[in-house]
């Protein structure tokens, strides 16, 4: 992946931001392989508040159970971040949320039409002056609406599972389960987490943490997939530059794509 930003296009507040990347992912239920570039403006509010937009495009190849699919697509990606945190790495205080939407639409070069969006949002509070502890949270919501699932790239679908998700679950593991037994990816997403994070020393901390989520079939969370859970305990230690991250997690159900314990 490559990144390219122009600050402060003639003295404004708008960026310009142009990104472009040459992926594989390999999971235990798909392949896929794709190439996407996208071309943004960014206007700053103000140091907290942002919006972007521009125009993507992606071509790609994705294989599972339901198939093989060659697709293209061509739309306009939109963004939205808020964040009022006190640290980009190691926050304490504060809020942060980010919201992408994309339209890909046969009618300017996409093979099919498809809507995507998710929203992320995280907060972070200090019980006592000196941040030594504090209450961390996060929840995430996705969305698709388009063509039958069997036809959406499955790089587009929804899964949970792993690191930023659900840990203690095999990455990419929760979703609708297909023939075969394979996870075939959902149209929504609802993932979380909650944590206390705890000094211990100046350089070291501990974090109890529980995660909770799942990917479902229809657009919108309708539970038919159940809520899974894990629990875990995460080790701090805590650099000039941010936290280095040791986290162990185990599923609360053995279930599909659940491992008896997860180090992260």
């Amino acid at each position: 992946a490559a990144s390219f930003v122009k600050p402060a296009l003639w003295g404004s507040r708008n960026d310009l931001l142009v990104d472009t990347a040459l992926v594989r992912e390999k999971t235990v239920d798909y392949i896929g392989d794709y190439v996407n570039g996208t071309a943004a403006i960014r206007h700053r509010f103000n140091d907290v508040f942002f919006v972007q937009g521009g125009i993507g495009i992606e071509r790609g190849e994705t294989r599972d159970v339901l198939g093989r699919i060659d697709y293209s697509l061509v739309g306009m990606p939109f963004g939205l971040t808020y964040d009022s945190t006190d640290s980009l790495l190691d926050p304490t205080q504060g809020f942060r949320v980010q919201a992408r939407a994309a339209s890909y639409a046969q009618a300017i070069g996409s093979s099919i039409d498809l809507f995507e969006s998710k929203v992320q949002a995280s907060a972070y509070y200090a019980i006592d002056e000196a941040a030594n502890y504090v209450l961390a949270g996060r929840i995430g919501f996705g969305s698709l609406f388009g063509p039958e699932i069997n036809e959406i790239p499955t790089t587009h679908r929804f899964y949970a599972g792993g690191a930023g998700s659900v840990r203690g679950y095999a990455y990419r593991s929760l979703a609708p389960i297909g023939p075969f037994g394979q996870a075939i990816g959902g149209r929504s997403l609802l993932d979380g987490s909650v944590e206390a994070r705890i000094k211990v020393t100046d350089t070291i901390g501990v974090v109890p943490f529980l995660d909770m989520g799942n990917a479902f079939a229809s657009s919108y969370p309708d539970f038919k997939e159940p809520i899974r859970f894990a629990a875990g305990l995460g080790l701090r230690y805590y650099t000039a530059i941010g936290p280095i991250r040791l986290d162990v997690a185990m599923p609360l159900e053995r279930t599909r794509g659940a491992t008896q314990v997860a180090v992260y």
